[in-house]
């Protein structure tokens, strides 16, 4: 029998129906769902944080596992709810402190905040995290001691907090068994390398304590030596000599021990570290000969030794690392011939021999080196030709072949015309007295040039136009002769030339002013770069040594073409060049006036014009180059008054000597008879003199004559009046405007300063007049003189130069804020004086040096600062011990603005949002 449900029973069974559906579907989506404590803790952290992309994003959606960077796993015991297993928050601009609020995660298995802006310490909270077993805060600004919380971490296995502020005595730490990496470096631990770590972490594969402040010898790590497969510990202060058990690591794959104190020798037992692909031990003090042990280092990609005592031959072993990438082994003391089979390293990109005693020819098998970038073989004892076979390295970009003893350059150009990546070519000391390839064709892409101190023959060649990505040309010391082509105005990249130390004839050419490189910064910014930190470039002077250029922002731009027989006017239109630094047209015979147009040249470092037949005055104008740290007019026929602004009193006697019609303060006062007496100009005949002319002048020197006489006896008049200035003025060191101008100077002292009683003259007495000789820092603004005071103390004086208004800023904040500061250790400001556009500042005088040099430069290599002197360095008129950890952090911000590595140095945006936040911290908790 069919029983036929009435319409009501079936509407119940389908409203039953879809509640189930809706009941499991809500189950379903409980069970999906993060925890909410692990929602609440995630919040927590999000609300600590003053900037970073999650802190609105977060905000649109409930379940904390759809958030960015959170990873939720299964469902555990039973419950109901995801917990959080990961949070990957890397790169993400994160600024603020980690709260406590990250320990209540107690599931979270990895954990990256690398490369954010996270600052403070690590919250002991964070020890509970027993499931953690990947932590990376790398790239942050974290700070304080870490020991405390990694105790607690008993599963971790990767632990990575590099490049932060954090301190701590290596000792601290240790004890976590599971550990496979473990990474503090670019941090300031301290102490010995200490068992430890090896000791409690026997699996650990990854070690690297690289720049720190570690000493001591490598014993400690015995225990690692079985499962290690990267050690890196450069750039700390480690001593001692390679212990034996590195040789029997069987799994060492990367090992770097750069920019150290380790001695001794390199042993042959580093034949074992058959898995080894990099070894990098430059920058200590490695002797001996290199062992010839490297026939089972088959993988060895990279070896760095330079900077090293090395001594002996080349390993001839190293022909079988056929997968070797980069050979440096320069500047030791490495002899005998460039034999290694090339051949058998296709794959080598840098050779990097430079400054050791090789000697002999090139080797042919060089050229089956088909992917070599760059290779020096600069200042060694080498000889021959280029061979031939060098045209086939296609990949050759920067070659450095100086101070050797090749010979034929027309060859070697017609052979390395053929290496069409060729960028940068140094053939400087080489090919000596040969005739300069008048037909030469390639080079297309090549930015540097070097031919210098050659002693070439011939004209400057044209085939240097089609050169046309040409950045640097020296032709220097060599014995080229004919005129400057006016061609090379149309080369657009060249930002440096140095044809100096030549027999070049004629005018300076119009068209060196087109260079457009030169006319503005924004054209010229140089981008040359070394190849594999090899110099760029080194610029000779007289004797043959010099200095390398590293980076192309210490390659100055520059046209240098003194010592040549070139004649006729300066243009004027080389005030266009406003980006040139370095301008040198000494001991040459170029005459007529110095342009006015040099004041435009705002960058101008160098300007040297003497030893020529340049007449009339020096155009006042060039007090606007503040940037002007060398000048000279010496020996040429100018006459008037130096001009007194700017950074002319910083200049020497010697700047202005041989030119008998200047007068000044530098040299000997202005009178009405030096200012009617200029020298003659030199000219092909003489001008004669009439009777009339010879009688007038003669009264107007008798005239003057008198007018000086009583001047004189006016002063005399004075003397028992006790004027430091007229004495000083008799003595002819003061002209009589400048004394003038001084007796209207505003000079104050402190009431708390050493010198009492000083006026404007004993500074000027005291520094020689500002001379060079007693400069002994510089800086933005201006320069710092050392003075000898009449009370027989010294004094730092401070010079800032120039009319604009960001030096009269820089005047009143140094003064505002340095005569507030109460510091034992700071240097104190006794005082400071206005006079004219000058801005004086009056510091006791220092002996030991600078913060810089202490910083970087001090005998042993190491810093001065440390922990302990921390509160000796903070101002006490700013401490707090309630909030000294913002002081340190602060501190520490400004060091890292230091550091010696430009690299280094926080951005600064970064510097604004690190203060920015210290600054919001400290309110929050006032």
């Amino acid at each position: 029998m069919v029983v036929v449900e009435s319409a009501p029973m079936i509407f119940l069974r389908c409203v039953l129906f879809a509640c189930f559906l809706c009941s499991s579907w809500g189950l379903k989506t409980i069970a999906q769902s993060c925890d909410p404590n692990d929602s609440l803790a995630l919040k927590e952290f999000a609300g600590n944080l003053t900037n970073g992309s999650i802190v609105t994003s977060w905000s649109n959606r409930a379940d904390c596992c759809q958030w960015d960077g959170v990873v939720c796993g299964s469902n555990i015991n039973g419950s109901i709810h995801r917990r959080v297993t990961r949070l990957i928050l890397s790169k993400k601009g994160l600024q603020g402190l980690i709260p406590r609020s990250l320990g209540h995660l107690d599931q979270l298995k990895s954990l990256d905040l690398s490369c954010n802006h996270l600052q403070g310490g690590l919250p002991l909270e964070l020890s509970s995290l027993k499931q953690m077993e990947v932590l990376d805060l790398s790239h942050n600004l974290l700070s304080g001691q870490v020991s405390g919380v990694l105790s607690g971490l008993i599963s971790i296995q990767s632990l990575n907090i590099s490049s932060n502020l954090f301190k701590e005595d290596l000792f601290e730490l240790g004890g976590y068994p599971n550990l496979v990496v473990f990474n503090i470096s670019n941090n300031s631990f301290t102490g010995p390398v200490t068992s430890q770590i090896c000791s409690s972490s026997k699996g650990i594969q990854i070690l690297d304590l690289s720049m720190n402040h570690l000493v001591g010898n490598l014993a400690g790590l015995y225990n690692c030596s079985k499962s290690l497969q990267q050690l890196h510990l450069d750039s700390n202060s480690l001593s001692g000599s390679l212990p034996d058990f590195i040789y029997s690591t069987l799994a060492l794959e990367h090992f770097s021990i750069s920019n150290n104190n380790l001695s001794g020798q390199l042993s042959k037992e580093v034949s074992k570290l058959s898995s080894l692909k990099t070894l990098v031990i430059c920058g200590n003090r490695f002797s001996g000969h290199i062992p010839n042990a490297f026939g089972n280092l088959t993988h060895l990609e990279h070896f760095v030794a330079h900077s090293n005592m090395l001594s002996g031959p080349l390993p001839s072993t190293l022909s079988f690392c056929s997968k070797l990438h980069i050979l440096d082994l320069r500047n030791n003391s490495l002899t005998g011939p460039v034999d290694l089979n090339f051949t058998g390293m296709p794959s080598l990109c840098t050779l990097d021999l430079a400054a050791n005693h090789f000697s002999g020819p090139l080797p042919n098998s060089l050229s089956d080196c088909r992917e070599l970038e760059t290779l020096s073989l600069a200042k060694n004892e080498l000889t021959g030709k280029i061979p031939v076979s060098f045209a086939k390295l296609s990949s050759l970009s920067f070659l450095s072949l100086s101070n050797n003893s090749f010979v034929d350059l027309s060859e070697a150009l017609t052979v390395l015309q053929h290496c069409q990546n060729l960028s940068t070519l140094i053939l400087t000391k080489n090919f000596v007295g040969e005739e300069i390839p008048g037909n030469v064709s390639g080079f297309q892409n090549l930015m540097v040039l070097a031919f210098g101190n050659c002693a070439l023959k011939g004209h400057i060649p044209v085939w240097l136009l089609s050169c046309r990505k040409l950045e640097a040309l020296d032709l220097s010391w060599n014995h080229l002769d004919g005129n400057i082509p006016s061609w090379i105005g149309q080369m657009e990249n060249l930002f440096y030339l140095d044809l100096s130390n030549n027999s070049l004839t004629g005018e300076i050419p119009k068209s060196l002013t087109d260079l457009k490189s030169l006319i503005s910064a924004n054209s010229s910014s140089p981008h040359l770069t070394a190849s594999a930190g090899i110099p760029l470039y080194v610029k000779r002077n007289q004797s043959a040594s010099g200095l390398p250029y590293k980076q192309a922002s210490n390659f100055p731009p520059s046209i240098l073409l003194s010592n040549n027989r070139i004649n006729g006017t300066i243009p004027p239109e080389v005030g266009r060049l406003k980006d040139l630094h370095v301008l040198d047209l000494s001991r040459n015979n170029i005459t007529g006036t110095i342009p006015d147009s040099f004041s435009q040249m705002e960058n101008l470092e160098v300007l040297d014009f003497s030893s020529n037949n340049l007449h009339g005055s020096i155009p006042p104008s060039l007090e606007k180059l503040t940037f002007l740290s060398m000048f000279s007019v010496a020996n040429n026929h100018l006459w008037g008054q130096i001009p007194t602004g700017g950074q002319f009193y910083s200049f020497p006697c010697s700047s202005f000597e041989g030119n008998p019609g200047l007068c000044g303060v530098i040299i000997s006062p202005c009178n009405a008879i030096s200012n009617m007496l200029k020298p003659g100009i030199p000219s092909g005949s003489e001008r004669r003199f009439g009777r009339s002319n010879i009688l007038s002048i003669t009264i107007t020197i008798g005239v003057g004559l008198v007018l000086v006489l009583a001047i004189v006896l006016r002063k005399m008049s004075r003397r028992n009046v006790g004027d430091p200035i007229g004495d000083l003025e008799e003595e002819g060191s003061l002209p009589h405007r400048f004394s003038e101008a001084l007796r209207s100077s505003k000079l104050v002292l402190f009431q708390n300063s050493d010198c009492k009683e000083l006026s404007v003259a004993d500074l000027l007495k005291s520094t020689n007049n500002f001379n060079q000789a007693n400069i002994i820092g510089c800086g933005g603004f201006g320069l710092v003189y050392k003075a000898n005071l009449p009370n027989d103390t010294k004094a730092a004086i401070k010079r800032l130069s120039g009319d604009s208004g960001q030096m009269e800023r820089e005047f009143q904040a140094e003064v505002e804020a340095l005569s507030r500061a109460q510091h034992k250790n700071l240097v104190s400001l006794q005082g400071y004086c206005r006079h004219g556009n000058y801005r004086l500042l009056i510091y006791s005088y220092m002996e030991n040096g600078s913060l810089d040099y202490w910083l970087h430069e001090s005998v042993d290599g190491t810093s001065k600062k440390s922990e302990k002197r921390e509160a000796e360095i903070i101002d006490p008129a700013i401490w707090d011990k309630d909030h000294q950890k913002q002081l340190f952090e602060m501190l520490e911000i400004a060091c890292r603005c230091l550091d010696q590595d430009p690299r280094q140095r926080p951005l600064i945006d970064e510097v604004v949002s690190w203060l920015v936040f210290d600054s919001k911290v400290l309110n929050n908790e006032l």
